[in-house]
C-alpha cells in the first residue's frame, strides 16, 4: 500500500518527543508513515498489525518499535466499529525523532541504540521480560509528570537496544518505497481485502475496486505492497489463523475453514511456508511467550 506521510511535532524548545495514554474506540487504521520512530505498546485491543510488508495478528501486550519512514497501521477486529461502549483500545504510543538527543546521539555510548534503529526499519516485536519492564517504563513516561523523563527513555532504549527477546517484522527493503500517490485507491483494496478475504476474491473484482485494468492493478499492487494480490489474501487468511490459534479454543481444521481456506492440508503446507512452522508449533511458541 502506498502509504500518507504524517507531518508530527515530537521536538520544540519545550520537549524533545511524545509520550501519550490514550483509550479510543479503535486505532488510526489508515497506512502512513512518518520521520519519528514509534513504540506502540497495546494494552487492550486486538487485530491485525501491518509494518512494511509484515501482515501479523496483535493482541493485549503486543510491543513494537516501526522505524523512521517505515509504512504501518493497526487494524482492529470489526467488533471495534460497532459503537460498543464496552470496547475500547487503550495503547501507549512513544515517538521520537532519532537525533532527538542531538549530537550526542553519536557519542560511542550510543551505538547500541543506533543498531536498535537500523533494525526498527524492519519493525521489531519484543516480548518477554523485555516488554514487561519496558512497560512499566512507558507507562511512567506518558502518565507521570516528571523531569527525568529523558533519563527514562534513555533507559528504555538501553534496555530495547541490549535484549535479544525481539524479532523482526518487516522486509528491510520496503522501507525506500513511500510516496503519497494514489494513497487513497491502494487504502480502498486494502479495506475492502480486509471485509471480504475469508472469501474468493477474484482479481478482476479487487481491480475493479481501484477502478482499473486487471494488468495495471497487478502491477500497481506489487509496487505498492510488494507482494501478489493473492499473497497478500493469504497472509490476512494466515493472519486470523494465527488469532483463532492462540485463543485455544478451535481445532486446526475449523481454524482452516474459517480463515477462507478449503483444503486442510494446503492450509497447513501454506501456514508452514508463510511461517516456517505448522499451526500447532506457532500455537506452542506464542503462547509460551504471551
Amino acid at each position: 500500500m502506498k502509504p500518507l506521510l504524517l507531518h508530527k511535532n515530537t521536538k520544540s524548545s519545550l520537549q524533545s518527543f511524545t509520550a501519550r495514554h490514550a483509550l479510543v474506540p479503535h486505532l488510526y487504521n489508515q497506512w502512513h508513515y512518518h520521520l519519528e520512530l514509534e513504540l506502540m505498546f497495546v494494552i487492550r485491543s486486538n487485530g491485525t498489525r501491518f509494518v512494511g510488508d509484515s501482515i501479523q495478528p496483535f493482541f493485549e501486550g503486543d510491543m513494537v518499535l516501526v522505524g523512521s519512514n517505515v509504512p504501518h497501521f493497526w487494524q482492529n477486529d470489526e467488533l471495534y466499529f460497532r459503537g460498543e461502549a464496552d470496547l475500547y483500545a487503550e495503547v501507549i504510543l512513544l515517538q521520537f525523532l532519532e537525533d532527538f538527543m542531538g549530537e550526542a546521539i553519536q557519542l560511542p555510548e550510543m551505538l547500541p541504540i543506533r543498531q536498535l534503529f537500523r533494525n526498527a526499519l524492519h519493525g521489531i516485536q519484543f516480548f518477554g521480560k523485555t516488554r514487561d519492564q519496558a512497560a512499566e517504563i512507558l507507562w511512567s513516561i506518558a502518565t507521570e509528570n516528571d523531569q527525568n523523563k529523558i533519563i527514562e527513555l534513555l533507559n528504555l532504549l538501553d534496555l530495547l537496544a541490549k535484549t535479544d527477546e525481539f524479532r523482526l517484522l518487516s522486509d528491510l527493503g520496503y522501507q525506500k518505497q513511500v510516496t503519497n500517490q494514489s494513497s487513497e485507491r491502494i487504502q480502498s483494496v486494502c479495506n475492502y481485502l480486509l471485509q471480504h478475504y475469508k472469501r474468493p476474491i477474484a482479481l478482476k473484482e479487487a481491480a475493479a475496486i481501484a477502478n482499473m485494468t486487471e494488468k495495471a492493478f497487478c502491477r500497481f499492487f506489487k509496487k505498492s505492497t510488494q507482494k501478489t494480490l493473492i499473497q497478500f489474501i493469504t497472509e490476512l487468511r494466515i493472519s486470523h489463523a494465527c488469532k483463532m490459534l492462540l485463543t485455544g479454543e478451535h481445532s486446526v481444521g475449523e481454524i482452516c475453514f474459517a480463515s477462507g481456506f478449503n483444503n486442510l492440508s494446503n492450509f497447513n503446507r501454506v501456514f508452514k511456508r508463510v511461517l516456517g512452522q505448522t499451526p500447532r508449533q506457532y500455537q506452542r511458541a506464542m503462547l509460551r511467550q504471551l
